[in-house]
């Protein structure tokens, strides 16, 4: 089991490279800063990030924040048949880093609850807490990518017509 999740996937379409090259110009935008308005106008793209020279570097648009939301990075290629995209789908970087020194802090905790049971004779159950803390910490990375990469995934699938290549 992988702490922090990440996915590769090959999805597979019959449009011709040139017809996917438009339909993901068509709904990627570039990427913006933080913006604080009342009157947000109409998003009409689904991703968000660039594309050039048959790569591209997008995320989903949400709206509010999610710090596990899915960064795709990938490139369309020629196929039999018509064209197909491949891309790795993985947690930002600054999100793992801030996960590993989560993970880091609670298994110090959890040494020390240890020492503390052993040398102190503590109550056994204060071990309970750093288990909690990190189950929660992998509950969370996990649940929030996932269902952010199956979105993804099927945006992707739904505006190429696409399937995916198991």
């Amino acid at each position: 089991m992988k702490i922090i999740p990440s996915e590769k996937i090959e999805l597979i379409t019959e449009l011709s490279k040139q017809e996917v090259r438009t339909i993901l110009n068509k709904n990627i935008r570039p990427k913006r800063g933080i913006a604080f308005s009342f009157d947000k106008p109409k998003e009409t793209k689904l991703f968000e990030g660039k594309f050039e020279k048959d790569r591209f570097e997008i995320q989903r648009i949400i709206k509010g924040r999610n710090s596990f939301l899915p960064q795709i990075k990938g490139s369309i290629q020629s196929d039999l048949n018509g064209t197909k995209l491949i891309a790795d789908l993985k947690i930002n970087a600054f999100v793992i880093v801030f996960m590993i020194f989560w993970f880091g802090f609670v298994f110090l905790g959890f040494l020390a609850t240890i020492v503390g049971v052993s040398v102190q004779e503590a109550n056994p159950i204060v071990i309970i807490a750093p288990l909690i803390m990190m189950a929660f910490g992998i509950g969370l990375v996990r649940f929030g990518f996932h269902s952010e990469k199956e979105k993804s995934i099927n945006d992707l699938k739904r505006i190429l017509k696409a399937r995916i290549r198991k």
